[in-house]
């Protein structure tokens, strides 16, 4: 029943790619958070011998108890905005004139490129989001309105997935470009120097 919802995990949506969902690589999970046994005899589906059936369902027809859920709901999303943001920051220590914002596969490639950009003594900085719900709005958001920062741009494995959620966080603070590749080309490091050049020259 939904005055159970509160008690659910909050789920957090992860952004990847294809790439990295095909990637065979060593993964070590020993100093991963051991997660806490969840009490699901309330609500699981597993039989109902020995016990009354479970109704578990999505759809209230009462306005009064789709409201009540609906509100719940409503507050839990709010409190995910606050506690369930995640994101990384490379090379921002300081304010950059240029700032990619790119996840997945392609942000691996945007950190070679921007180690290759210092040693020729251009620095950029890069945004990379983890969470897509809740998507990190403030940060980028909070990047934008530094005076230093000039440009904004996302780089990403398609057409612009990730594209109108910036320019949504940016809210028209900054500029916000794009440079994509599809159908599975991998944008290379010199691609990305060489927009990061094209954007820092305009």
């Amino acid at each position: 029943a939904f005055e159970k919802a509160d008690e659910y995990r909050n789920p957090v949506m992860l952004i990847g790619d294809g790439l990295i969902g095909q990637m065979m690589e060593p993964v070590d999970f020993s100093a991963a958070p051991k997660p806490h046994p969840t009490d699901k005899s309330s609500w699981a589906a597993t039989g109902a011998k020995g016990r009354k059936p479970h109704l578990i369902k999505t759809l209230y027809l009462d306005p009064e108890g789709s409201e009540i859920l609906n509100q719940k709901l409503a507050a839990k999303y709010v409190e995910m905005k606050k506690k369930e943001v995640r994101f990384e920051k490379y090379n921002l220590e300081k304010n950059r004139e240029l700032i990619i914002v790119a996840f997945g596969t392609t942000a691996r490639v945007c950190k070679t490129a921007i180690d290759q950009l210092k040693t020729q003594g251009i620095e950029v900085g890069l945004f990379r989001p983890i969470s897509l719900f809740p998507f990190p709005i403030e940060p980028i958001r909070s990047l934008a309105k530094k005076a230093a920062i000039k440009k904004i741009l996302t780089i990403e494995m398609n057409t612009g997935q990730m594209l109108e959620d910036v320019e949504l966080a940016v809210l028209g603070n900054k500029p916000v470009s794009f440079y994509g590749r599809q159908g599975g080309n991998v944008p290379s490091p010199e691609e990305i120097i060489e927009q990061c050049k094209k954007h820092m020259k305009h």
